[in-house]
C-alpha cells in the first residue's frame, strides 16, 4: 500500500474502449460497524464473523457482526484474507521491503496461524485470492503477481507493475493497478491481459469485490471513492465518493452488503 512515491508505470496490455455502454449506481445505505485508531487493510467472513487485518496494529481481529470483539491474533503486517481449502489464508509482510526487509507471505489460521508460504518468494504480500480450482493468487506491488497451486507450490509468476486488490470470476483473474495515471483494472484470461481503465488523474485503486450482481466493487484510495465496473467491458460508476482512505471490500455471502475497511480506521456496512 505504501508506495505512493513510486514512479508510475504503464503496463504493455490491451486497453477497454472508452465508450462501453454506461452503468448506474443507485444511491446505496451506509452504517458504521467499526471504528478504532488503526490502519485496517482487508477483511473476510467466517460463519456469523467478520476478520479484519490490522495493519499497523500487527494483527487480525475477528469479531461478531454484530460488532462484539471476540479475537486478536499477532501477525506482522497483515494483508488480504480469504477463505480456501482448509480453512482462511492470511498474507503477512505487506509492508515495503525497502525499509523493513523482513519476511512475507502467507500463513493458514488453523486456528494459530501456521506458515503456508514462506521464504524469499514473496517481498510484500498485499492481496490475494482463490480461483475456481482452488489456486491462490497473491499481489505483491514491487514484483508483480503469484499463482500458487494448492500445496502453496509456484505455478506461475505474472511480470505486472503494482499489483494490489484480486478477485476471480471463475478462472479469470482481475487485480487493481495501485499506481497508474489511467487508473486501472487488469483482466487476466490465460496468458492475456485486458486493460479496464477507469480514467485519469490516478485514483490510487486498492481493492475490489464481486458482488452478487456479477459487477466489480472497487475502493480507490487516494480519490476516497467506492466504484462499481462491469467485468467484462469496463463501464463504470461512482457508488460512493468522500470516503477516507478505503483500502478493502467484501460482500457478505449471500446479501446485497457489503463491509467496506478504511486506512483511517473505519468499517463501513453498505447496502446496495
Amino acid at each position: 500500500m505504501r508506495i505512493f512515491a513510486l514512479m508510475c508505470l504503464l503496463l504493455s496490455t490491451m486497453a477497454v474502449p472508452a465508450h462501453a455502454s454506461p452503468i448506474r449506481c443507485s444511491t446505496p445505505s451506509v452504517s458504521t460497524f467499526h471504528t478504532a485508531n488503526t490502519w485496517y487493510e482487508n477483511l473476510e467472513f467466517d460463519g456469523n464473523t467478520i476478520w479484519l487485518s490490522n495493519l499497523t496494529g500487527n494483527a487480525v481481529e475477528q469479531y461478531r457482526l454484530d460488532g462484539t470483539f471476540l479475537q486478536s491474533i499477532p501477525l506482522r503486517a497483515p494483508g488480504a484474507i480469504r477463505r480456501g481449502p482448509g480453512g482462511l489464508y492470511v498474507n503477512f509482510g505487506n509492508d515495503n521491503p525497502e525499509t523493513r526487509p523482513q519476511p512475507s507471505g502467507v500463513v493458514r489460521l488453523t486456528p494459530k496461524p501456521e506458515v503456508w508460504i514462506g521464504g524469499d518468494t514473496l517481498s510484500s504480500a498485499n492481496g490475494a485470492e482463490f480461483d475456481a480450482r482452488g489456486h491462490l493468487y497473491v499481489s505483491d506491488p514491487f514484483t508483480g503477481l503469484y499463482e500458487f497451486d494448492r500445496r502453496g507450490a509456484l505455478v506461475r509468476h505474472l511480470d505486472i507493475a503494482y499489483p494490489n486488490g484480486i478477485v476471480t470470476i471463475g478462472n479469470t483473474v482481475f487485480t487493481n493497478i495501485l499506481i497508474d495515471p489511467k487508473s486501472a483494472i487488469v483482466r487476466i484470461t490465460g496468458d492475456r491481459q485486458t486493460r479496464l481503465e477507469l480514467g485519469a488523474p490516478d485514483k490510487g485503486l486498492d481493492d475490489l469485490a464481486v458482488g452478487p450482481d456479477g459487477m466489480l466493487y472497487v475502493t480507490a484510495y487516494t480519490s476516497g471513492e467506492l466504484i462499481k465496473v462491469d467485468p467484462w467491458t469496463g463501464a463504470h460508476c461512482t457508488l460512493l465518493s468522500g470516503l477516507k482512505n478505503p483500502t478493502a471490500a467484501r460482500f457478505l455471502p449471500g446479501t446485497r452488503t457489503m463491509f467496506v475497511t478504511h486506512a483511517s480506521g473505519s468499517v463501513l456496512k453498505v447496502r446496495i
